[in-house]
């Protein structure tokens, strides 16, 4: 049965793969069927169905960005998310500049506006009938993945644990429903406990996601 009770132990086997190898080259043709796209092309068709842009209200004018600071503010979020960072997406983007990434980046994509706009996507998401497929988005689950940081940070710190090694990190904790959206997202210092962010994700991630039941891992 692959459980047993040894020296007043539970111990469980690991469950082998049980998937056909068809099953995996059925994936793969799929996957051919889906047309190759351009991560800015594709950006831009989000934003024309969703709107989410217009949630990065500039901090200081309380205005939302008009069609030339569109460009800009799409231009920054994907140097910052590829990590390809804005001095070269500047230099690959005849007409955007470093200095405009830097002011978007400065005064519109801070924690709120962000939260705003994540919160637009999943809502759009979420009244697809596609996902309801695979949720009904009452459940979810979150966990954490640690990124090293070389300089001073707020939320930076060494982790006794040999298994991040000596240097000092931060932690991405983030949120995914059952329908596959990830509805909230929170740096926080890596060696916290998880429990105190999951009561923040589940009351404050602002979306239409009614989440009944969480998953989460020991630490949370």
């Amino acid at each position: 049965m692959g459980v047993n009770l040894e020296n007043g132990k539970f111990h469980v086997e690991r469950l082998e793969k049980d998937v056909p190898g068809e099953a995996r080259e059925f994936s793969l043709s799929l996957y051919e069927l889906l047309p190759r796209v351009k991560l800015t092309d594709l950006l831009i068709e989000v934003t024309q169905w969703t709107g989410f842009h217009e949630e990065f209200v500039h901090a200081s004018t309380n205005r939302s960005p008009n069609e030339e600071e569109t460009t800009v503010l799409l231009a920054t979020p994907m140097a910052m998310g590829t990590n390809v960072g804005l001095t070269k997406m500047s230099e690959a983007t005849p007409g955007i500049s470093y200095r405009q990434m830097a002011n978007v980046a400065q005064w519109r994509l801070y924690e709120d506006a962000m939260n705003k706009a994540q919160a637009v996507l999943v809502n759009f998401h979420h009244r697809l009938t596609l996902p309801s497929f695979w949720g009904d988005g009452t459940t979810s689950s979150s966990d954490g993945m640690r990124v090293q940081i070389g300089v001073a940070a707020l939320h930076a710190d060494a982790n006794p644990h040999p298994h991040y090694g000596t240097g000092k990190g931060a932690t991405i904790y983030r949120f995914v429903s059952d329908q596959f959206s990830s509805f909230y997202t929170k740096v926080i210092n890596t060696n916290s406990r998880d429990a105190v962010h999951i009561i923040d994700g589940l009351l404050h991630h602002e979306t239409d996601l009614a989440i009944e039941e969480h998953y989460t891992d020991t630490a949370g």
